[in-house]
């Protein structure tokens, strides 16, 4: 080895090893996500079904179902679910729940702000039950 490559594999670790924190990292935020969606996705699915099988359920009962069905998702607001319908008597209608919780990117989103992008996935998820109501 020549005298002149002793610092050759220390630079390369230097230039390699932000690239490979970003990569770990956005594996870690996008693993966030995505379990924050499938647990916004099924609370909605239970706030629906509580609003088909419950008579006339009221507000506080759907945020009851619904952040209980939120369980481990940090940032969800108090009236995280918002009754869109109910099932009125006799009604061959649906009934939907829209549940909402916030959602911060920890690395991600700093990340693309500090190169001078826009990162698109920002705000709060969402997502709505439907249910048809009476079976």
């Amino acid at each position: 080895m020549a005298r002149t490559d002793r610092g050759a594999s220390a630079v390369e670790f230097a230039i390699v090893l932000p690239v490979l924190f970003l990569v770990i990292a956005g594996i870690v935020d996008f693993g966030r996500y995505f379990f924050t969606q499938i647990q916004v996705t099924n609370a909605a699915r239970e706030g629906a079904r509580a609003a088909v099988v419950l008579p006339n359920p009221a507000a506080t009962d759907m945020t009851a179902i619904t952040q209980r069905a939120l369980a481990g998702v940090a940032g969800v607001p108090s009236t995280a679910a918002t009754v869109l319908t109910t099932c009125p008597a006799a009604s061959p209608s649906n009934a939907s729940v829209r549940v909402t919780a916030n959602f911060s990117w920890i690395v991600m989103g700093p990340a693309i702000r500090l190169v001078g992008g826009n990162w698109g996935l920002s705000g709060p998820v969402q997502a709505t039950g439907v249910m048809r109501c009476g079976g």
